[in-house]
Formats: C-alpha cells, structure tokens, sequence
C-alpha cells in the first residue's frame, strides 16, 4: 500500500497520455513518473528521508502534485500549507510539523523568512518559478538529479500527509492520515462514483485543502484520469475549461457552484462532458440546482472532515431536492453514529453529534496525544458536527457544536437560518452568528454581502420577516448587517466565522461577553 504505485503503474500502460495540465504546459504518465523520481532523488540528496516532513507553500501549480508523488517515492510525509495564513501561523505550523524542507513560492517565503529568519532560514527551501533574476531551485534540482526511481519501502500506516485543520473551531491540529488511510478514501470514491481513467477534473481552487487534495485529487490521480490546475477561480474561465477540455467531473462548495450558473456564459456553454457535480461544506439552495438541472446535470452532496481525509457521506444527485440539505448515507466502508452528550444514541429526528469509523479515519493528531484522545470515543471519531438522521437514514448537518448558539435556554443553530436564505436574491453570501443579548443570553446576527447589480437589493427588515415566515420567530436574526466587501474565507472556501463575528460585534458596540443591546 503505497500511494505512489498508481503513477508507477500508468507511466508503464499509458506514458504518452497526458496526466496533469497548467495553463499551456501538459505532463505526461512517464514524464511525471521521471520528473517525481528526480525531485525525490534531489531532496534525498538534501536529506530528506523516510518519515522527514516536506512542506508546501505555494499556490496551485505542477511542482505542487510532483512534490506530493515525490515525498511518495521517498517515504516522506507531505504537509500542506495554507498559503492564506499569516506567516506567524505558518511559521508555528512549520515548527509543530518539524518539517525538514518545504517547497515555496519565493513571495511567500520571503514572508516567513522575513517574520522567523532563524527558523525558516534552517530549513532545505526549493524555491519554485520565481521572476527574481529568474530563480528556479526547483527545476535545477529535477535537472541534476537522477531519473532512478527511491522506491522506498515502509508499510501501509506510514504517514502520506499531515494535513492540518482551518483552525475555524480553534488552533489548527495536524490529522496525520496514513498512506492506507489515504487509499480507502480512493476506494469509497470509485465505488460510489465509478470513476476510471477516462475521467478528468479541474482545480480552480487551492489544491492544498484536504477536500481537493486526499477526496478529489487522489481518487482521480489512483484510476489514472487527468488534472487540469489553476491558480484562481473565475466563472466564466471555469465554464470554458468544462467545455475545451472535456472534464467529467467537478467538485466545489456551493458559492462556486453558485457563481457558475450566474455567470453570463453558463446557459451556452457545452457542458455535455459532465457526468458529475458535487459540493460539501456549505448550504445551498434549490435554485442553483434547477439551474443545474436544466442543463442535464445533478448535484451529488456530501460530507467530510480533515480527519476523514474528506468523505464519510454522500448523496446521489438525482436525490438533491428530495432531500435538500442532507449530506447523505455513510460511504459503503463508513459507519456513523448519532449520540447525545452522554454518548447515548438518539432517535430519528433527534440532533446529536456525529461519530465516524471506518478505514478512512485518520491515525492521530501530530505528536498532540492530548487532542487525539480527545478527538475519539471508544474507537469512533467525534466530529464537532451537530446531526440529525431522518426515518430512512439519511444524514442532515445540522451546525457545528461550537457555532451552535443558546438563546433563552433554547438551541439555535445558524446553519439552519443560512440554509433557509441560501440563494436569496440579491445576496451574493451570508453568514450566521452569535450576538450577547441582555434578555436571551444570544441571539442570531446576520452578515451578508449584498449584490450591487441586483436590480432590487433586500432591506434587513425583508429578510427577517423571511425567516419568520419559514422558521421559528426566535430562530431569526436579531441583527442584520451589510457589507460591500466579500466575507472572509479560508483556503477551502469556508467562511472564517470568528472573524466575522468580531468584526460584526465591534460594529454592533457589543462584545464576546458584553450585555449592551443596540436597537
């Protein structure tokens, strides 16, 4: 069970076809089998070995995916880095790792260079394409090496990544998940959504998350399919790059599903190639499904987490209205159960938090035997995710535990007030949080950014009495907030909610344990 048996096994049947694709230039099966033999040897040759910790900085590019095979070959452990953080957290990340080299983008390390010279300056660096005096420490190293593949040998458990959480709920944890770990997420995906080396994906959003790296990228790269990278999403290039390259399947969060059918191009646009859609981690509306819909095309749902390498859940997309906001049935090798506080299992309809097991479930949190007995109850993962289950087992994300607010001893989850505004017109995005009421301890506050084009924009007082008229009066904002620039979002594309609350509270004149209500 090593990962990098798949490129071995393609680069033999299939050299000539093309693997993976940035912009103009094209790599094929046995040009990426040579090129990761090379950069393995040439970080070998830095020292690098079996079990040392390779770090990535960079946004999405070719060197990225090399990078990753190679630490394969070599039996390194490959840590993925936000490049959206602060170099302060980066620089932590790095020391809690102890990563032995990283491969960046020279403006980015110079950043962390420029915080932690000492730290950062001690690790091998593998400068990628950089403008400066046209520096490339990453293609002279894949030129001076040798072509002789490591083939290193270590066993199924030997950890493939450290891939560190968004740090939304808290300081980001490193789930380490093993080359096996990795490899059962590869076969839940083939079996669920019969993927093979016809198939083709696009990436217009970081690679580097564990959504697109471990539950999207990998299953595609183990049937021998093609990547076509990116380095940012723009609607209406996406659509284009549906049409011009064939791709068979994309998976995005909702906002960019959602961008997609309001782009100008979306209703022309041959879409003929996809045979699949899919989209996690954000509410979404129904309209965004008709959109879909009446192009031919479903929208599979599902559900994951760092620590389960990305999928646990899913739902087929010819269901996506039937069930609206269910996340599915747990993957064929996945078991999942619903229990209350005092881990007792709850009834159908009853919302308690959600435990996973299965061959997917990552091993530990990076030296944190803490956090990982914490994270894990009699075998089962503890996701963090409040959930419900309908009559006939279908999952529903109700909110995360800790944004789950308490309003006169009564639970409020805000997801479930953002799902019912999901696709409201005039809104571009929205979020939920928690505001400290006098009276009811918290209350829900919205943030939304509305759309400048829209021909008539929602007045707060409308989009109140909306949710009134759908949820329970106390289930509706109190607060209503508008603002012209986007909300702020992590490298997944999940909104950081902390950060909006802050600053939400701080134009509020409230604060995180203040008791001043504002009219």
């Amino acid at each position: 069970m090593n990962l990098a048996g798949p490129l071995r096994y393609w680069a033999q049947r299939d050299p000539d076809r093309m693997a993976i694709a940035m912009g103009d230039r094209e790599l094929t099966w046995a040009e990426l089998d040579d090129r990761t033999s090379r950069l393995a040897q040439g970080l070998r040759g830095l020292g690098v070995g079996l079990g040392d910790r390779v770090a990535a900085l960079v946004p999405n590019c070719i060197e990225f995916c090399e990078t990753v095979l190679a630490c394969f070959k070599l039996g390194a452990t490959f840590v993925p880095l936000n490049y959206r953080l602060a170099p302060a957290e980066l620089a932590e990340i790095i020391e809690r790792c102890g990563a032995t080299a990283i491969v960046a983008d020279r403006a980015m390390l110079d950043g962390l260079l420029e915080y932690d010279e000492q730290s950062v300056g001690e690790l091998r660096c593998i400068v990628t394409a950089s403008p400066r005096d046209g520096e490339n420490l990453f293609e002279e190293m894949v030129a001076a090496s040798s072509p002789e593949d490591p083939r290193t040998h270590f066993d199924a458990d030997h950890p493939a990544f450290i891939c560190y959480t968004s740090g939304t709920t808290g300081a980001p944890k490193g789930a380490v998940l093993s080359h096996r770990n990795v490899l059962a997420v590869c076969a839940e995906r083939i079996a669920i959504d019969a993927w093979n080396a016809t198939d083709s994906t696009y990436f217009p959003y970081a690679l580097a998350f564990t959504g697109g790296l471990i539950a999207m990228w990998m299953p595609l790269y183990s049937v021998g399919g093609q990547t076509v990278l990116d380095d940012d999403f723009d609607p209406d290039r996406t659509l284009a790059v549906f049409a011009e390259r064939g791709i068979t399947q994309f998976i995005a969060v909702g906002s960019i599903l959602e961008a997609l059918t309001q782009a100008p191009t979306f209703e022309k646009t041959d879409l003929s190639s996809l045979r699949m859609l899919g989209t996690g981690g954000q509410a979404i509306s129904v309209t965004m499904l008709q959109a879909f819909g009446r192009r031919g095309l479903y929208v599979c749902q599902g559900y994951g987490l760092t620590e389960s390498g990305g999928l646990s859940l899913a739902l087929p997309g010819e269901m996506a209205e039937a069930k609206l906001g269910s996340t599915g049935i747990p993957t064929p090798q996945t078991s999942a159960r619903v229990v209350d506080a005092f881990g007792e299992e709850v009834a159908p309809g009853e919302v308690g938090e959600l435990l996973l097991r299965g061959p997917q479930i990552m091993e530990c949190y990076w030296d944190d035997p803490t956090a990982t007995k914490a994270a894990f109850i009699d075998g089962w993962l503890r996701t963090g995710d409040l959930v419900k289950q309908d009559e006939e087992g279908y999952f529903y994300v109700v909110d995360r535990a800790k944004d789950m607010l308490i309003s006169g001893g009564v639970n409020i989850y805000p997801a479930e007030i953002e799902r019912v505004l999901a696709g409201y017109p005039g809104l571009l995005e929205l979020v939920v949080v928690a505001a400290p009421d006098e009276k009811w301890g918290e209350v829900p506050a919205l943030i939304a950014r509305r759309d400048r084009n829209a021909s008539d924009s929602p007045s707060a007082d409308e989009l109140i009495e909306y949710c009134r008229q759908r949820l329970a009066r106390y289930k509706a904002p109190k607060y209503v907030l508008f603002q012209d620039d986007p909300l702020p979002r992590g490298m997944s594309n999940k909104v950081h909610k902390s950060e909006v609350r802050e600053q939400a509270l701080q134009i509020l004149g409230l604060t995180g344990d203040s008791t001043r209500t504002t009219a």
